[in-house]
């Protein structure tokens, strides 16, 4: 199989099975990347690696704290790194009545993806009578809901005068801003809402269709990572911190690209909505 070409599709499936009783587990993308391992001793025997990371999809008859990361875990740890994966995890109850995008989302794969692995006892069953489309009135909605959050906590942090925020507490609020972007590209590009809110899924979730989130948050050098770091922070950091315990000059790398990253987000998830909602008047015309 090309999506998982370096490991087999069995031992795979063996990592996630036997992590939690699985009723179907479906691969609905790939990203590649292949790069030069440089040698300081032995140059003229550079290697050429390859890294795949996969979609999937996953539908369980039980649920489990931290699936999701712990197979991504094992996953990596298989392949020494040479395969990764963003794990979608539902319960199969959640296909009987889908709430609105998800319903499209479900379906879409379970039509166009790739079927890896089926419990033949307890297949999942999507529940519906016709062929789902996007609730585009709903995604509007939810952005709604996503931009009023951004704007509350942004004018809490930024623009109260008489306030002396400590940069830990302005660190924890870009968290949870660009969070709140993260999803509203994902519900408005595939229709899709999380579960799952680390930050870096999001990002791989996001990077399933977009490279902004890699363009404005790489994570390649040292110094990328350590400023993702600060970035990532649950903000329960706060109950350990101490006053100004972020490096202030890596907190201005922050803050400059997450307010970059909401404007150019703001403009990507505006110009998705106008083309949906022309495609569906041309559907309605046609009708």
């Amino acid at each position: 199989m090309n999506a998982i070409e370096i490991l087999n599709q069995k031992e795979l499936m063996e990592v996630i099975t036997s992590h939690i009783k699985t009723s179907a587990v479906y691969c609905f993308g790939r990203r590649k990347t292949t790069y030069s391992l440089s040698r300081k001793i032995y140059p003229d025997k550079e290697l050429q690696k390859e890294h795949i990371h996969l979609y999937l999809l996953v539908f369980v008859q039980v649920t489990k704290e931290n699936a999701s990361n712990d197979i991504s875990d094992k996953i990596k740890t298989k392949t020494q790194g040479a395969l990764s994966a963003t794990v979608l995890i539902h319960h199969i109850n959640s296909l009987k009545d889908p709430c609105q995008d998800q319903q499209f989302f479900f379906w879409q794969i379970t039509q166009n993806g790739e079927l890896l692995f089926q419990d033949i006892n307890k297949p999942p069953y999507l529940n519906i009578g016709e062929t789902p489309k996007r609730n585009l009135k709903s995604t509007s909605h939810y952005i709604a809901w996503r931009n009023n959050n951004i704007a509350t906590i942004w004018g809490w942090v930024y623009n109260d005068d008489d306030a002396s925020s400590s940069d830990e507490v302005k660190m924890s609020a870009l968290h949870q801003i660009v969070e709140q972007i993260c999803l509203s590209l994902i519900r408005v590009f595939i229709g899709y809402t999380p579960n799952h809110f680390a930050l870096e899924y999001l990002f791989n979730l996001c990077e399933y269709f977009t490279t902004i989130t890699a363009d404005f948050f790489p994570r390649q050098t040292r110094e990328d990572k350590s400023i993702f770091k600060l970035l990532k922070q649950q903000p329960n950091t706060l109950r350990f911190s101490k006053a100004n315990d972020v490096d202030y000059l890596y907190y201005q790398v922050v803050e400059e690209r997450c307010r970059n990253f909401k404007k150019e987000a703001e403009i990507l998830i505006q110009n998705e909505i106008n083309r949906q909602n022309e495609v569906e008047n041309e559907s309605d015309k046609i009708k």
